[in-house]
């Protein structure tokens, strides 16, 4: 059953995904500060931000949004910016640029009656579907015609199109990518409703 995102377990979020979503390099303080960032990015004012739990253990989240919908996430970001040395804030800096970036690009797709998909994360296997289907099914409940999503090379990119996404854009981000590999960005949209 969805419920309402328990911001006490982001903790665990940062966990799945530090590894993942950071510089490999970088010390472990920044790269969870990072992974944390990269999450609240995705967290907007709204009431879209879902979790599933099982045996009081986060299992699944999925954040979403609508047009014009504000990050919540502004304050925090600016304080720990503050404390990062010069290379960390340049890092943090071309990381927002890129998801906001990503988020304009997807929401020009988009209209009043859409949905976009900012964020699932599941922490054990098989439980990603199942918040993505129950998160789906309340978006259609909401009105919401079709549901908006963006990723990227580092994603299972055919897990879209295998699962009844249409892809809308594809492009390649310069700033992440090399002479031997362009870094390639996607937007797929899903009919939802009506």
């Amino acid at each position: 059953m969805l419920e309402k995102f328990d911001s006490n377990k982001m903790s665990a979020l940062v966990d799945r995904v530090k590894d993942m979503w950071t510089p490999p390099n970088a010390e472990e303080s920044f790269r969870r500060i990072y992974a944390e960032a990269v999450i609240r990015q995705d967290m907007h004012i709204n009431n879209l931000q879902f979790q599933l739990a099982e045996n009081g253990e986060l299992r699944a989240v999925a954040c979403a949004s609508r047009k014009g919908d504000e990050i919540s996430s502004k304050e925090w970001w600016e304080e720990k910016y503050k404390s990062l040395a010069p290379d960390q804030q340049f890092s943090f800096n071309l990381s927002r640029d890129y998801l906001l970036m990503m988020d304009k690009k997807a929401y020009g797709f988009m209209t009043d009656d859409d949905v976009k998909l900012d964020l699932f994360i599941s922490t054990k296997t098989g439980w990603g579907k199942k918040i993505l289907d129950e998160a789906t099914e309340y978006f259609k409940q909401q009105g919401f015609k079709n549901m908006f999503l963006w990723t990227d090379c580092d994603c299972n990119v055919d897990w879209y199109f295998s699962h009844g996404y249409e892809l809308v854009d594809e492009d390649i981000y310069q700033p992440f990518s090399t002479e031997e590999e362009p870094y390639k960005t996607f937007v797929f949209k899903k009919k939802i409703s009506g």
